[in-house]
């Protein structure tokens, strides 16, 4: 296997540097060819290079030496190892081997940075499935950002983790298989029941025959096959929000998802039971950051809160009073209607890292108390993590916390980081019971990263009714990719509950919405963007169909109604444009995909 690196190859010289200009370049495994590259967090000293990050070539593996990358306990973005030269391609095929151990979805890449002369100006990421064996993969680099004319090549992982991928046999050549400008779509597998459910005064959650379903109020399966309902104007909110329901209703969207604005579309709502038409079932979203009122969030010693998908302190009396509000406040608009399906708990809240971020003014004292029981004297916890604290208050000041899995500290504070996610259940649940006795709660909607975090903590999120899921598919190929399915099959294992996918979406890169160039450069979306929207209809037609055919999941809901284009974002995340016209193409295929889904 290995020889199959030696093919021939063409090199040119560009400026100072050899690149390739062939059809087939090998990769080769030196020393000098390879950059290792980490990012390195502001403010942190506590740990060596080779603690913090392990990057290695060996030379045992079966195709010659390989890169190996890991474990990664500290540090930002990712690590991998940079192919020094740019090529002067900005589209092609990436091949190698690659080898997995105790990786999880997710956490092994390829990165491909864009170079317009000089200056990086991108890069996209594409994620391997973990594999315990070597296992031969292909990166078609399809989209280059506008203006890219050179790229360069990154093999590393995307999240902590105390694994290790290791990849050989590498090589990148211009052809590039093209995508299927007609794929067949998905066949409709999952099983629907033939019979109705008893009546309920709510909607309800059920499993038949092994697949999960939503039971509306009158005793049918329903599958929730949704989208933001746009925001409506003051003078003529009823009369538009009419319109768009019909628009909706052509496409076969069920209903509304989480975002959409309660009072607006409560009336919109209303409005179609009075004109005999019947409502768009609509949830909730409960969302912590958006929360009025004072609470602290989790943080620890060093690096305070994470971004702005922090954590809540739900040992602060204060979050379960503004979480309790905005429950009361969501239920006295929709409680009384029989449209209204479901509560989410939250939104991609953080789960990085949780267990070191112990030291808000409300977590810390609980946390010291976990530590006096499980240690009973300072003494005795100074001998197990070699310190020389002179008390639980001296320990408190100092605000201590662990890195590394051998840590002698890890396991209390991984012990007491379980105390806080559970903590969070019981609030977020008891508040919206309060309010609402019997309609199924969701979790908070998980995003795709944390995943080790994710998948140490998922368990605890058993006590809800149902898994929310935010997953946009990177759109390597058609429909979900391996990976992607895995990752929503490990919330269906670790829980046990059904799954509500809260947000999902196709980009395109013909849209205009991806220059480097303009305002703010691109936006994250870009990395999942297909060329064209003919390829982003198919393949949105594709996802609808694999995201309803996997049995654990209940629904799955479009993000969004409206491209983005503001001084701070531009994605092409919207069923229709920015000026509001339809993505007729868009609309035609996804049309098709839900008459699929209804009629069976």
């Amino acid at each position: 296997m290995g020889a199959a690196r030696f093919r021939w190859v063409v090199v040119l010289l560009i400026g100072a540097g050899a690149v390739c200009a062939a059809q087939s370049l090998p990769l080769l495994i030196d020393e000098s060819q390879w950059l290792p590259t980490s990012f390195p967090e502001a403010g942190r000293s506590d740990l060596s290079p080779t603690q913090a990050v392990q990057m290695q070539i060996l030379s045992d593996s079966p195709y010659g030496k390989c890169l190996a990358v890991g474990p990664w306990h500290v540090g930002q973005w990712g690590i991998r190892y940079q192919y020094k030269q740019r090529l002067p391609m900005a589209t092609g095929t990436i091949r190698g081997w690659y080898k997995t151990d105790k990786l999880l979805p997710f956490q092994a890449e390829v990165v491909v940075s864009f170079y317009q002369g000089d200056r990086r100006i991108a890069k996209t990421r594409f994620d391997l499935e973990p594999s315990s064996a070597w296992r031969r993969f292909e990166v078609a680099v399809r989209v280059p950002p506008a203006g890219a004319d050179s790229l360069s090549p990154g093999f590393g992982l995307g999240e902590k983790t105390a694994g290790q991928v290791l990849f050989a046999d590498l090589s990148i050549s211009r052809e590039m298989a093209p995508l299927s400008a007609n794929p067949k779509p998905a066949l409709v597998t999952r099983f629907r029941p033939f019979r109705s459910f008893a009546e309920s005064k709510t909607f309800r959650l059920e499993k038949d025959k092994d697949v999960w379903w939503l039971i509306s109020p009158d005793g049918q399966p329903f599958y929730s096959i949704a989208t933001v309902g746009p925001s409506l104007p003051d003078a003529d909110s009823i009369p538009k929000g009419l319109e768009v329901a019909e628009q909706l209703r052509q496409c076969r969207f069920n209903s509304l998802a989480g975002w959409t604005d309660l009072d607006r579309w409560a009336m919109v709502n209303d409005a179609l039971i009075a004109k005999g038409q019947l409502a768009l079932p609509m949830f909730v979203v409960l969302q912590s950051n958006t929360l009025a009122g004072e609470f602290d969030w989790l943080t620890d010693g060093v690096d305070r809160t994470s971004d702005g998908h922090r954590f809540p302190d739900p040992f602060d009396p204060r979050f379960e009073s503004a979480y309790l509000a905005a429950a009361k406040k969501a239920f006295a608009v929709v409680g009384d209607k029989p449209w209204f399906v479901a509560w989410f708990a939250d939104n991609e809240l953080s789960h990085d890292r949780l267990y070191r971020r112990v030291w808000s003014r409300a977590c810390s004292e609980p946390f010291v108390q976990s530590l006096q029981v499980r240690y009973q004297t300072i003494a005795r916890l100074n001998e197990a993590w070699k310190t020389d604290y002179i008390s639980f208050t001296d320990l408190s000041l100092q605000k201590p916390a662990p890195t590394l899995p051998n840590d002698p500290r890890m396991a209390g504070y991984l012990a007491f980081e379980r105390k806080i996610v559970q903590r969070y259940v019981e609030v977020t649940i008891r508040c919206i019971r309060s309010v609402d006795p019997a309609r199924p709660i969701f979790s908070n909607r998980f995003m795709a990263s944390d995943i080790a975090a994710d998948a140490r903590l998922l368990d605890l999120y058993k006590p809800y009714d149902g898994i929310g899921v935010n997953l946009y598919p990177a759109n390597r190929g058609d429909g979900l990719s391996g990976g992607e399915g895995g990752f929503l099959k490990m919330f269906y294992d670790l829980t046990g509950k059904p799954i509500l996918i809260g947000e999902w979406s196709v980009p395109a890169v013909d849209s205009a919405l991806y220059d480097p160039a303009q305002k703010q450069g691109l936006d994250w979306s870009w990395n999942e963007a297909l060329a064209d929207q003919t390829q982003r209809a198919v393949q949105a037609q594709r996802l609808a169909l694999d995201f309803y055919n996997l049995p654990f999941v209940v629904g799955a809901h479009w993000f969004t109604w409206q491209d983005i284009d503001t001084p701070q974002r531009r994605a092409n995340r919207g069923l229709v444009r920015t000026d509001g016209t339809p993505w007729s193409e868009l609309w035609n295929r996804l049309q098709m995909a839900h008459q699929a889904i209804l009629n069976r």
